[in-house]
């Protein structure tokens, strides 16, 4: 289901294409694909120029689920002629709202749980999902406008407008990393103290975004 949003930049990116020459189809039905793409639904599919260019729109939200992307480029990766280009969509969903202090603080507490289980990966990857929201929170709160909700954008304009210190900056910037690896399969050594320095910054930013909220 392509989202407004991502149907606008769609017509954008297929205007693009028909100026440069290329005879573009939206959403092409299963009978206009060869058989290598049966099964798959590219956005839009662009032909001229000696090649075929198969494009699909996704919102980062869309790309927490990456599978579908990695198969139509598996798909293409020994095509001579034929490429896939991802175009991203970095609008926030109207449906995408930030969770509100209430519901961070509860994610604290379960994360707290986790550690206590000696679940420490988990506990780190719900500890940042809380610490994002926090950070979101607070951005709202002072009116700070963000071109992107990347958290290494998010932190670096937060710090750089002197709501963040240094130390809160080196702590979330580390704990960022350490969650990258986390989530994305790679082996990662969560210690207590990783956990302590994430769980004493996301107590400082609840209470002050509380207290705003008060």
């Amino acid at each position: 289901m392509v989202s407004k949003s991502e149907r606008k930049r769609l017509e954008s990116v297929a205007a693009e294409y028909r100026t440069q020459g290329y005879d573009v189809k939206l959403q092409s039905g299963p009978g206009d694909l060869p058989d290598f793409l049966s099964g798959f639904e590219p956005d839009l599919v662009a032909s001229g120029k000696g090649e075929t260019i198969v494009v699909a729109v996704k919102s980062r939200w869309d790309l927490a689920e990456p599978a579908p992307v990695f198969a139509i480029q598996s798909a293409l990766s020994d095509r001579p002629g034929w490429r896939f280009e991802l175009i991203i969509d970095g609008t926030v969903p109207e449906y995408a709202q930030t969770i509100n202090p209430t519901q961070i603080r509860a994610s604290l507490e379960e994360a707290l749980d986790l550690q206590e289980g000696e679940h420490s990966a988990a506990a780190l990857l719900l500890l940042w999902s809380a610490t994002e929201g926090a950070l979101r929170f607070l951005a709202d709160r002072e009116n700070v406008e963000m071109e992107s909700l990347d958290p290494g954008y998010v932190i670096t304009q937060l710090y750089t407008l002197g709501l963040l210190g240094l130390q809160q900056y080196r702590t979330l910037d580390d704990a960022m990393r350490l969650r990258n690896r986390a989530a994305h399969g790679f082996q990662v050594s969560v210690t207590p103290q990783d956990l302590t320095g994430l769980v004493s910054l996301l107590n400082d930013l609840l209470n002050e975004v509380e207290v705003q909220a008060a």
